[in-house]
């Protein structure tokens, strides 16, 4: 004879065979008590990163702005783009600015410090030329094809070791177009603002004049002639 045994259902604030100790009285496992509220939400991505999106576009401008601002100490010292006196052709012109001397070659005691450069310069003509003068050293000089050339004659005054190195005297047409940016001449000379026997790149006498060559279009109409020692200062003097 065959009996059936019925498993015992536990009553009230009996525990469940097998059931965890956390399984509160009258409860099967996986249940929750209804009295345990329910788990908090997770806050979203935007709603975590508020705070991080606001200030994102604050620390973009800061860090374009200082990238911007080493942009402008790397390039303003090159180049010619700060005109600091304007004059007829026949006046004189000032140009004074700083420029920092690393290395000291023709004056040491300025070497690794700033200087500040002053020269006075007076264009005293501007004449086209059919040829070209004999340089000091090496074979003549021709004009190329489809070239005309100018000669350039300028008075200068300054102190005694003034720096003229990086010398520029070129000459602007009325399109804008300039002649003559490079410090060398056609002629090979190594600064045009010096004489033709200066052993270094200073000047050494209080005033003197110079004559330089720069080659053109032979269609460009010259109306300008500027001066600048690599920039950024430079002066500019009109023709009529």
């Amino acid at each position: 004879m065959t009996t059936l045994v019925t498993p015992a259902v536990p009553g009230p604030g009996e525990m469940p065979q097998g059931a965890p100790p956390s399984v509160r009285p009258g409860m099967l496992p996986g249940m929750l008590p209804p009295d345990t509220p329910p788990p908090p939400r997770r806050r979203g991505w935007w709603r975590r990163n508020i705070v991080w999106l606001v200030l994102l576009p604050v620390a973009v401008a800061v860090a374009a702005g200082a990238s911007s601002f080493r942009v402008w100490a790397f390039w303003w010292p090159v180049g010619l783009h700060l005109e600091v006196d304007r004059v007829a052709v026949g006046e004189r012109a000032h140009l004074e600015g700083e420029y920092y001397d690393t290395f000291g070659l023709d004056v040491p005691e300025r070497a690794q410090t700033t200087v500040l450069r002053k020269i006075d310069a007076t264009v005293t003509s501007v004449e086209q030329v059919d040829q070209l003068p004999a340089p000091e050293y090496g074979d003549p000089a021709v004009i190329p094809d489809g070239s005309v050339a100018y000669a350039v004659q300028v008075h200068f005054a300054a102190e005694l070791q003034t720096d003229l190195s990086l010398c520029q005297i070129m000459l602007v047409s009325e399109e804008g177009t300039r002649y003559g940016e490079s410090s060398t001449d056609v002629l090979g000379s190594s600064n045009r603002c010096s004489l033709p026997d200066a052993e270094g790149f200073v000047s050494e006498q209080p005033e003197w004049d110079v004559t330089t060559y720069v080659l053109a279009d032979p269609d460009a109409r010259i109306t300008q002639v500027r001066l600048g020692f690599g920039g950024p200062e430079y002066v500019t003097f009109d023709l009529p």
